[in-house]
């Protein structure tokens, strides 16, 4: 090749457009075209600057994390009195965090350092093989991401005590000690807090820990070793599918929750008659919690013929009692009678209590009435013959009449406006009540003259009740 012809084909391919990230920093603040040659550009050399023409390869998304870190890496030092380190230090800049080499922050694009949650206060190089079980975000950053994700647990299915969660997280303890959650459960609620964390760089990283949580998952499934680590196994597959479910990513929303429905069923949590309040009330809430994920979802599929569900693989054999606050089992208040058998049974033909129900306890009645409605309604056939067809409208007739007086017994949003998580799962109750009847209602064999009206109400209701609902600041 000549160099005249060597010289073409340069200037040819120096003509085409620069990827993000790598013109000089002075053509990038003069926002002019720069054709990336080192160590002195076109742009420079023509009209020399008063800045010397300086090139990085880390993207702007990765320095913004690094900078994060490196401001929440001081803090800590400030917290523990570590003298010498200053807020404004720019890590970025010179080589990223001290052991958290450049290369390996570059390539992952997260914020997790090489350190077990023992080591946390000062963290080691990352390993591209270790990517599974040893690690964990910094200590000040666990805490930011407890606190994005915390106040609005329950919202997404949380059911654990989750002061004594918390508790438990924060323990100096190694990643995967038994006595910390599992790390399946702490992949997915970090996860969680990253998604609601107001941190662009963080968001950025979201994907990584989306894939930390379902290897996790995965992997204490296979393994299965731990009994204390049952319940969270659950739970995280309950807080990734509603993540999920969030990202209308239906199909993988619903295995998660088909998966923690299977490990619901073989831990038996289908019969708790135990009177030991403490261990069993986050049981009986994982139970309750699974059933009620599985309603929402079959309606959100329209797969409630043939989705499995627990509901109805349990059926009459369900001997575990309905759900209450997570505080009424630590402070063992009990109603009379909550140990029953048949539970589904005695709801579905016996009157109301008298006493108010917990929202709790409303919200997973709500959820058996809508999953009963979607059944009777995918049930219904032109090619019934008369006896068939007569048993249909007195089951629409009786349901009806079930639905009815659960919404009579449903509390006003405005007497837990001093709650607003519970106003929020009240104002779910109301709109899954509601739901129930419009599937009643709209299946093609509903025989009731109002039916068209009701479902108008019902829709009615279910946007008053959003509009009602109170949003923290």
């Amino acid at each position: 090749m000549s160099e005249d012809e060597g010289k073409a084909r340069s200037g040819k391919a120096r003509s085409q457009p620069l990827r993000r990230g790598k013109a000089c920093l002075n053509c990038r603040h003069l926002k002019i075209k720069c054709d990336g040659v080192r160590l002195l550009c076109g742009q420079c050399k023509r009209v020399p600057k008063d800045d010397p023409c300086e090139f990085t390869d880390v993207s702007s998304r990765t320095m913004d994390l690094e900078s994060t870190v490196s401001r929440l890496h001081s803090r800590i030092n400030e917290l523990e009195g570590i003298p010498g380190t200053s807020s404004s230090t720019d890590y970025s800049l010179h080589g990223g965090l001290p052991g958290w080499p450049r290369t390996e922050f570059s390539r992952m694009n997260s914020p997790f350092s090489g350190s077990s949650a023992g080591s946390r206060s000062s963290p080691q190089a990352a390993s591209e093989s270790s990517f599974l079980g040893v690690e964990e975000p910094p200590l000040v950053m666990i805490q930011m991401l407890l606190d994005r994700f915390l106040p609005h647990a329950i919202q997404f299915g949380f059911f654990l005590h989750i002061d004594r969660f918390r508790e438990s997280v924060l323990l100096p303890l190694d990643w995967a000690d038994p006595l910390r959650p599992s790390p399946a459960l702490l992949s997915v609620v970090y996860l969680w807090g990253v998604h609601l964390s107001p941190s662009e760089p963080l968001l950025f990283s979201e994907p990584v820990f989306l894939k930390r949580a379902q290897q996790n998952i995965s992997v204490e499934i296979a393994e299965n070793s731990n009994p204390l680590h049952h319940l969270h196994t659950i739970q995280a597959q309950i807080l990734l599918s509603t993540s999920m479910f969030r990202k209308k990513r239906i199909l993988e929303a619903e295995f998660h929750t088909n998966g923690a429905a299977t490990l619901a069923l073989g831990y038996q949590l289908h019969k708790i008659r135990s009177a030991r309040t403490r261990p069993e009330g986050e049981r009986i809430r994982a139970f309750w919690t699974v059933a009620c994920l599985q309603s929402s979802l079959n309606i959100a599929l329209s797969t409630a013929t043939t989705s499995f569900s627990i509901l109805e693989s349990a059926g009459a054999d369900i001997d575990t009692p309905w759900p209450l606050e997570i505080s009424d089992y630590a402070a063992g208040a009990l109603p009379v009678g909550y140990q029953c058998q048949e539970t589904l049974k005695s709801f579905l033909t016996e009157d109301p209590p008298p006493q108010a129900s917990p929202v709790p306890t409303l919200y997973a009645k709500a959820a058996v009435l809508l999953h009963r409605a979607s059944r009777l309604g995918s049930r219904w056939s032109a090619n019934l013959d008369p006896q068939e067809t007569v048993a249909y409208a007195a089951f629409c007739i009786w349901l009806d009449g079930r639905i009815t007086k659960l919404w009579e017994t449903l509390p006003p949003l405005y007497a837990f406006y001093a709650d607003s998580a519970a106003a929020r799962s009240l104002v779910l109750t109301h709109a899954t009540t509601a739901a129930a009847a419009i599937k009643l209602h709209r299946s093609p064999g509903s025989v009731d003259p109002e039916a068209r009206s009701k479902c108008v109400f019902a829709a009615r209701a279910i946007l008053a009740c959003l509009g009602d609902t109170p949003i923290p600041e």
